[in-house]
């Protein structure tokens, strides 16, 4: 099997939001400095916010991701103003892959979420639920944000023809079974 890639693709009309956001929050970081050196008025908290709110945008526009598919696993690379991150989920761990679903209260418990998809993609997200085993040889569930394409969902149903593309409930049956 070939290495499949797919990249984040940050569409115009997000880029230009977030983009409208820093603007935004740097002509009051300006202002706070004009009020310093014309009034003598310093508010430490205010500024601090402010330059805050700059630092996450501007994380989030910069923020790169990228997943490929291997023989036996998914490799997801994140790359950030914090760094470059590195995280594999082997085909053998993941429950299922489905749409997300916003949901106030879940039956399964995750111990890990990774949200590996950038704010400026318009794709669907979508969620892989998987297991790994901690340090303490119990078998905890995870999962992982993302947002594929088209292609690269057909791909994995391809190769995992049964948990790809299938709503969150068989994941939590898939779970349940597996806690017996």
């Amino acid at each position: 099997m070939n290495r499949v890639l797919v990249t984040s693709m940050p569409a115009k009309k997000n880029t230009m939001i977030m983009m409208a956001g820093i603007a935004f929050f740097a002509v009051l970081v300006i202002l706070d400095m004009i009020k310093f050196f014309t009034l003598n008025v310093f508010e430490p908290v205010q500024v601090a916010f402010n330059v805050l709110f700059l630092v996450v945008l501007f994380n989030r526009i910069n923020a790169k991701y990228t997943c490929e598919m291997n023989k036996d696993s998914l490799v997801f690379h994140k790359s950030s103003l914090w760094g470059k991150k590195r995280y594999e989920v082997d085909f053998r761990s993941i429950m299922g892959i489905y749409r997300y679903q916003p949901k106030l209260v879940e039956i399964t418990k995750f111990r890990h979420t990774d949200r590996l998809q950038s704010a400026l993609d318009a794709r669907d997200v979508w969620t892989i639920a998987y297991t790994v085993t901690s340090k303490k040889s119990k078998i905890e569930n995870c999962r992982i944000y993302f947002k594929p394409g088209d292609e690269f969902l057909d791909e994995l149903h391809r190769v995992l023809p049964n948990k790809v593309m299938m709503n969150d409930e068989k994941v939590i049956l898939a779970d349940l079974q597996r806690a017996k």
